[in-house]
This record gives structure tokens, sequence and C-alpha cells, in this order.
């Protein structure tokens, strides 16, 4: 008896262990890893549009903007290049918890053959949480030779257990990365000669139809039967993008012919690049993807087109969707007013800036061996000089803040960090209270900008 008491709690130590050393290692950062990870934050049924796919999902569909604009409550179950097989187990996985009024499949990467995809899909379905759903998806991509390890993918531990040593704070806070919803906002603008290479090539143009792959076209099939069974509208769509091939197009008519054949609307985009009003020179990041703006264009052509096809519930004002709109305040600070304030160059051009928004922010702004000010909601609640030595201690709505003064000049430290711009001039620190961190830093030789913050 003594023994089996001591097997059964050496089984259920072992069990805490695996699953702890499971929870501290899982992957949080790479992209699909980190989408998936939030999804799992979610309250049950908060969901009402879900958007399955690849990274032309997480770069071209706007979340923030879908809620502030249209009240819809999106989530992105979206990974690197993945692969229908993926998708339709993601989707079982949302599922799970999820009632959402609609999905949406971007259908990008269904021109791929079965030997074209690589494993950077595989980390996402590593950090899905062990189950039936987990275990199924795991033989779909082992199903043609693929080298997994099937025990150890699905308890996640023993395939990431490499990265226990190497673990850092933003492995357990996820200070680093943000994404709204599975959101990814880029800047960056495809390059003038990456753009070149396909603006000179002749769209392709044919009406002939290519099938897909065996897996791929079962998995698709899998995926309407699985929204028809739930009764959950299900919606193809295919984000805009330059490197067009026959291929693709021909892939595209055959997806849009089964999609007609069973009821499902198609939006394919690269058709109405001109009334999304898109221009591939400034709306790209590269030939693959939208950035930000052109984010912004396809959403709003996407939110239209489901405010006159679909009822989708406007959440705008309901406590339970708060998330939804602290993700739009973060993102408005974080993304937006901090790129905004990091492109000025001059001091009263960025002071007038800051105190335009001072209302929601906390600013420092100091000279090392002259005064000090730190305004909070727009009111200014410590002063000091350089004058003599002394230290002082400021809590800013989530930030420790020190101002110290030592032989004459002035330190200014955020959460154990300390900040200086400029050794001779004016510096400036903004803390964004809606995103919780440092949105810009800058320091000033007389109106001449020459310092700012590392993001």
């Amino acid at each position: 008896m003594k023994k089996a008491c001591r097997a059964i709690l050496f089984a259920g130590l072992m069990a805490v262990l695996i699953v702890t050393l499971n929870h501290l290692t899982l992957n949080r950062s790479s992209e699909g890893c980190i989408q998936l990870h939030d999804f799992y934050g979610l309250e049950e049924n908060r969901a009402d549009l879900l958007c399955i796919g690849s990274s032309h999902v997480y770069y071209g569909i706007n979340t923030c903007l879908l809620f502030e604009d249209y009240g819809i409550a999106s989530y992105l179950l979206a990974s690197p290049g993945q692969p229908v097989w993926i998708s339709y187990y993601l989707l079982e996985e949302a599922l799970k918890t999820q009632e959402p009024e609609m999905v949406l499949y971007d259908t990008g990467t269904l021109f791929q053959k079965e030997d074209d995809f690589g494993a950077y899909s595989w980390e996402t379905l590593i950090s899905m949480k062990p189950s039936l759903t987990k275990w199924n998806a795991l033989k779909a991509v082992n199903r043609y030779g693929e080298v997994l390890d099937m025990a150890a993918a699905f308890f996640s531990f023993p395939y990431y257990h490499s990265r226990f040593l190497s673990l850092g704070e933003q492995d357990y806070r996820n200070l680093e990365l943000v994404r709204y919803h599975g959101y990814k906002p880029d800047f960056g603008v495809i390059s003038e000669s990456e753009l070149s290479k396909w603006e000179n090539r002749k769209k392709p143009d044919s009406e002939k139809k290519q099938p897909l792959a065996e897996r791929s076209g079962e998995y698709l099939l899998k995926m309407i039967q699985l929204c028809e069974e739930n009764e959950i509208p299900l919606v193809f769509v295919n984000s805009p993008f330059a490197n067009q091939s026959l291929e693709k197009r021909e892939t595209a008519n055959y997806v849009a012919s089964l999609a007609a054949g069973h009821g499902i609307p198609m939006l394919e985009g690269n058709d109405y690049v001109e009334e999304m009003q898109i221009d591939f020179a400034t709306d790209l990041v590269d030939a693959s993807h939208l950035n930000y703006y052109g984010s912004v264009k396809y959403t709003q052509y996407l939110a239209e087109w489901l405010q006159e096809s679909a009822a989708l519930p406007d959440r705008r004002g309901d406590i339970r969707y708060w998330a939804w709109e602290e993700a739009g305040e973060q993102f408005w600070h974080l993304e937006l007013k901090g790129r905004m304030l990091s492109q000025i160059e001059t001091r009263d051009a960025y002071l007038d800036a800051i105190e335009e928004h001072a209302c929601l922010d906390a600013a420092v702004c100091w000279e090392p061996d002259g005064e000090v000010s730190v305004y909070e909601s727009g009111e200014c609640i410590f002063q000091g000089t350089a004058e003599q030595d002394y230290e002082r201690y400021l809590e800013l709505d989530g930030m420790n803040l020190v101002i110290r003064c030592l032989d004459g000049k002035l330190q200014v430290w955020a959460d154990d960090k300390q900040y200086l711009f400029a050794e001779d001039g004016l510096n400036v620190l903004v803390y964004g209270k809606a995103a919780q961190r440092m949105i810009d830093g800058a320091g000033f030789d007389g109106q001449d900008r020459k310092g700012r913050l590392e993001q």
C-alpha cells in the first residue's frame, strides 16, 4: 500500500514538474506562438470575428481599427506560412472556447505544394495546449514525411528544453513583443529595387484552375465542414500582394470555384487593389505583406463588406469588451503616438506635441546641469535643480521614477534604467500611461534633435 502511495505521489510530482517546465519554456516570442499564447488569455465567447491563416493575416487585418471604427471584436490566429492543415486544427482549438459569428480564412498559402512548407508553422503547433486536437495536428504535419518528434512536440517542454538555461525576464512577462489581438503593425516600406522586380512584370491573367495539393484540398474541405457543423459563416479572403505569379492566380481561380460551389464568399484582394486605393510603393512592407498603411485600407474594405453582408454586433461601449478598448488605447500610444514623436526633429515642435496629449501621459524634462520637471496628466508634480544633492522617488501609474542629483548633475532613472539623450541640452522622456511603457525619449542641442529612445 505504501509503495502504491509513493508511486502515485511520485507520478503526481512529475506531472506538476512537467506542466511547470512546459509553461516556463513555451515559446511566446515567435510570430504565431505569441498570437496563440495571447488567444488562450481571452475570456470565453468574446471573439465575434476569427481570422485564420498566414502572415498575410497578422500584417494585413488591423484589429484595432475594426473595433474602434466598426465595433467588431476580432482575433487573428495566424502564423508564418501557415498551411491549411494547421489552420484547420487552430480553428478546432479556437472553437473550444469561442463561438465566433464568422470565420475569415486567408487562402494565400494554398498554392504551395506539400514539400514547400518548412518548419516555421510547427512552433505554433508545438505551443498549443496538449489535447487530442494537438495530437491529430501533429499527425497531420508528419503525414508526408516531415520529421517531428510527436511525444516531444506534444508536451512542448522536451522540444523546447534547450531554452531553459537561456530564459530571461521577457519570457515570463513578455515585455518586448506586443500584439493587438494578433495584429502586428509594421511601418516599414518596400524598397524600390524589390518592388521593381514585380512592377515590371505583366500581371498574370488566366482562367485556368490549378487544383490544390492532396493534403491542402482535404483540410480545406474539413475546415468548410467544421464551420458548417457549428453553423458559422465562413469567408475566404486573400490579402493584396505584389509578388503575384501564374501559379498563384490559377490556384486562386480554383479556390474561388470551390468556394462558389459551397456558397462561400471569396474576397480576392488583388482584384480590388484600385478600389481599396492601395499603392504598392507606399502600402507594402515587402513584396508579400501589407504595412500599417496598407492594413488600414485593406481592413476598411473588409469591414465595409462585413457591414453590408453580415450582422456582426457593435461591441463599442460594452464593458465585457474592455480588452479591445484597451488594445486600441495601447496601439495609439505605443505605435502611433510613439512613432509620431520619434519623427519630430525640433525642440519646440516636440514640446508642443507632448503638451497636446499631456492629460494622457507622463513626461520628464531635464538638463543635466540645470532644472528638472516631472509632469503627470498635464500637471507638474515635481521640480528640482542641480544646485544640491538629493533623491526623489515617484510612482507614475506603473513606472518607478527616481530623480537624483549628485555633484551638480541631474540623473533620471525609470524602472532601474538611467536615461540620458543629450549631455549638454534638453532631455525629454515620455511615458505612455495607456501603453504602460516608455513611448519615446529625445535629446536636443538647441532646436536640433540629437538623441532618441532605442526601442
